[in-house]
């Protein structure tokens, strides 16, 4: 197409909802479009360094989610709080972004699939076409990863007041902005977008070969994060182990450190650990040479020289690993980690175990035979070459430009 466009995007405040953006803004802008980002302060200078023009806003969920310990068992009442939260979050951004571009419409609204409130709501009031991007796996007309988690989870005491509150939070924002003839219902399930952009290869994703065009795989989309810092592997070449749990904390993740140490300090191999905002190197005793324990690592620094990965199976770090050709080692704690941990195992490219089963000889025996698993390495490998093929920021950027195509 000739002639750049106004995009806007709108996005969670979490890492791996906002870094698989980046690339693609980044391929946007260099092709001449305007990229307007909303998105919560702390995330305001790697946004902005994409040349994108950044409308931060306060985030009223935690600027720093690894400080913040997950339950190992999440019931259906914390769930219908959380909801509340997630709410709150969507519309923080309502009035600085609508007061920044009402005289200056986009051409196009994208919007998380998590984080859509604001960028939905104002594309209908304003009637402007949008697309959804997606950090996980999709749902479609045949297929719902998510149908058996669903069945096993204990729904929230219906009379909770986090579902009230719910309701009304949603009730009052559309009817403040004249959307009174639009259900909450209709505004949660969405179905007005034009398509969604995943971050997940169509070989992750289950039944991917039933979705249309509707929803475009473009894989894990893996940019330049030099402003995170560097890493250097160590200069004898021995082999390299991260062990990370995201950007999120947990219920007794001191233990799964001392897990790992134990089932991995004595390796001739370097062990770098993110301990995130819960544990300390000091919580962990004296650490041998060959050991490495900070609070956050540059992961995509150490992936590239790494040989194995004990991870969560969060969907970003999970892309991450197999992006780099790495067969991960993971320790769900979450139901959707389960999802994805389940989904590893089944494509024969990773091992999982449950928190309930961790001890350092399991973890040192998965993570060993995993190692030297030639025909899984091969699957990851091949899955990797077909991510680095797949282009997935251009990818991105031509589902996005062939909007106007289609008008």
């Amino acid at each position: 197409m000739t002639g750049g466009r106004h995009i806007a995007f709108f996005n969670y405040a979490a890492h791996g909802h906002v870094n698989p953006t980046l690339p693609v803004v980044t391929e946007l802008v260099n092709r001449g479009h305007r990229v307007t980002y909303t998105v919560a302060s702390h995330f305001a200078d790697v946004v902005a360094s994409t040349g994108a023009e950044v409308i931060a806003y306060d985030s009223v969920v935690p600027k720093s989610w690894n400080t913040v310990a997950i339950p190992n068992h999440i019931t259906g009442n914390d769930m219908a709080e959380a909801s509340v939260a997630h709410l709150q979050e969507g519309f923080a951004p309502l009035e600085a972004a609508e007061r920044r571009l009402d005289g200056d419409r986009p051409d196009l609204m994208v919007y998380d699939s998590f984080g859509f409130a604001t960028g939905r709501l104002l594309a209908r009031k304003w009637d402007l076409p949008a697309m959804l991007t997606a950090t996980t796996f999709v749902v479609g007309d045949k297929v719902n990863p998510y149908a058996e988690l669903a069945a096993t989870m204990t729904p929230p005491d219906a009379d909770h007041p986090a579902l009230a509150k719910h309701q009304e939070l949603t009730r009052a924002t559309l009817d403040a902005h004249g959307l009174t003839d639009w259900t909450n219902e209709e505004f949660a399930a969405g179905g007005a977008e034009r398509q969604t952009i995943v971050f997940v290869p169509p070989e992750f994703q289950p039944g991917a070969e039933t979705f249309d065009d509707r929803h475009v795989f473009v894989g894990p989309c893996v940019g330049d994060r030099a402003h995170q810092g560097e890493w250097t592997p160590p200069e004898d070449g021995r082999p390299v182990v991260l062990v990370a749990l995201g950007s999120f904390g947990y219920e007794n993740q001191v233990d799964f450190y001392r897990h790992a140490l134990a089932a991995l300090g004595d390796l001739p191999w370097q062990v770098v650990m993110s301990l995130g905002g819960l544990v300390t190197p000091e919580d962990l005793g004296p650490l041998p040479s060959h050991v490495e324990a900070y609070s956050w690592v540059p992961q995509l620094a150490v992936l590239e020289h790494a040989s194995a990965f004990v991870s969560h199976a969060g969907m970003g770090s999970t892309m991450e690993s197999l992006y780099y050709g790495i067969p991960p080692v993971v320790v769900p704690r979450t139901g959707e980690q389960d999802l994805v941990a389940d989904r590893l195992v089944e494509l024969g490219m990773g091992r999982s175990l449950k928190p309930a089963e961790l001890t350092a000889p399991r973890l040192r025996e998965a993570v060993l035979a995993l190692h030297e698993d030639q025909a899984a390495r091969q699957r990851v490998r091949q899955l990797a070459d077909g991510i680095a093929g797949r282009k997935g920021p251009r990818l991105a950027a031509d589902t996005i430009e062939a909007q106007w195509d289609a008008v």
